[in-house]
């Protein structure tokens, strides 16, 4: 009975975490491997019925090994390109070539 219990604490502590939108840094399940966490599981949300992909957030293998998970890692390629951007358009001041409104003196 002690298992059982433990295991739906678990379950729900994991329910609560990917379906609550922040990846928080000090998680139990950061030791889970292959764990996706909630970025990986609002993706799953984001694409809803366009994709077949991101089935699990704990088996993310799953989605490797069958090929299911590449929209999610371009996804997430893009938006490291765009955070990027905006890092470096911050730096500038804001007048990188994504920043075309800013008017000269």
């Amino acid at each position: 009975m002690i298992t059982f219990w433990l295991w739906i604490i678990l379950r729900q502590v994991e329910a609560i975490e990917t379906h609550c939108g922040y990846d928080f840094p000090l998680s139990p399940t950061k030791y889970i491997p292959f764990y996706g966490g909630a970025e990986y599981h609002d993706y799953h949300h984001y694409v809803g019925g366009q994709s077949q992909s991101n089935f699990a957030s704990v088996f993310t293998y799953c989605d490797y090994l069958y090929g299911t998970d590449k929209g999610y890692r371009y996804h997430k390629a893009q938006m490291a390109k765009l955070r990027e951007q905006w890092t470096t358009s911050d730096q500038n001041g804001g007048t990188d070539a994504t920043n075309n409104n800013k008017k000269s003196d």
